[in-house]
């Protein structure tokens, strides 16, 4: 173990795994055991990532070896345990995150690696109801954004989606009814709206009509064989999985998606 990470969320543990590689580890640091939920969304949420080709960190189901909890640097994390199997998502070097963002220039825009997946993950957000990207707090924007180093340009890339489903306020209550609501998400940001206006209404709108049909798509299959492989002392919502399918591919929610993308650069 190297450190503990200081966030208003999960304050990740860093440790070096058994692949030699740096993974940022989340496990339950709150009394409500029903937030394991979040370390199930984060599996989910990286899958899902993968299907729609927007990037986002490789990710390992991390167990805590004996001798490797320090525990002179945990505060956040006393309920980690030996021998527990945390969610863990590999480190990006080089990589920083991305910080509040007033102006955003054509130059700017030019060095981007990915620009049009700033609007895809967008849609993701609001597909998911992530309520953890874009969010508004008294320091700044949280963007869970980080901006890697590739081929001397940047590329955006999105971490930290255990905030989905409406995040610790809807676990276990989320539903296919909800309103999308585009309230402190990515697609109100400062960020956003300085990127789109280097995006075209034509291009804007290819974007938005090839990644709909895919947002449909029923993942019950991938979502069902993900909750089979977590642990089962997660102690995971039941029937997530049904849950989950019905909330995504509901046609009213995905048609709403759709028009506040196509309305965000009125």
């Amino acid at each position: 173990m190297l450190a503990e990470i200081k966030t208003d969320g999960h304050a990740p543990l860093k440790f070096i795994c058994d692949d030699n590689n740096v993974y940022y580890c989340k496990y339950l640091n709150a009394f409500n055991r029903s937030e394991l939920n979040f370390l199930a969304y984060e599996v989910i949420a990286n899958r899902l990532l993968n299907a729609l080709n927007i990037p986002t960190p490789d990710i390992a189901l991390v167990q805590v070896s004996p001798g490797t909890l320090n525990k002179e640097l945990i505060r956040a994390n006393r309920r980690l345990k030996e021998g527990n199997i945390c969610f863990g998502s590999r480190e990006i070097k080089p990589a920083q995150e991305l910080q509040a963002v007033q102006t955003y220039s054509k130059r700017d825009f030019n060095k981007l690696a990915n620009p049009y997946d700033v609007i895809k993950i967008a849609m993701f957000d609001l597909w998911v109801n992530n309520v953890d990207r874009g969010r508004f707090f008294d320091n700044g924007i949280n963007y869970n954004l980080l901006v890697a180093s590739e081929n001397n340009r940047a590329k955006l890339v999105a971490f930290d989606n255990a905030f989905i489903f409406g995040g610790a306020h809807e676990i276990g209550i989320f539903n296919e009814r909800s309103k999308v609501s585009s309230r402190n998400k990515l697609v109100e940001s400062p960020f956003y709206k300085q990127v789109i206006k280097h995006i075209s209404l034509d291009n804007l709108r290819v974007i938005v009509d090839n990644l709909i049909p895919l947002l449909a798509i029923s993942n019950l299959k991938l979502i069902k064989n993900i909750l089979a492989q977590l642990p089962d002392d997660w102690q995971l919502t039941l029937n997530l999985d049904n849950r989950i399918d019905r909330f995504l591919t509901n046609e009213q929610r995905i048609i709403s998606i759709k028009n506040i993308i196509l309305h965000s650069k009125s």
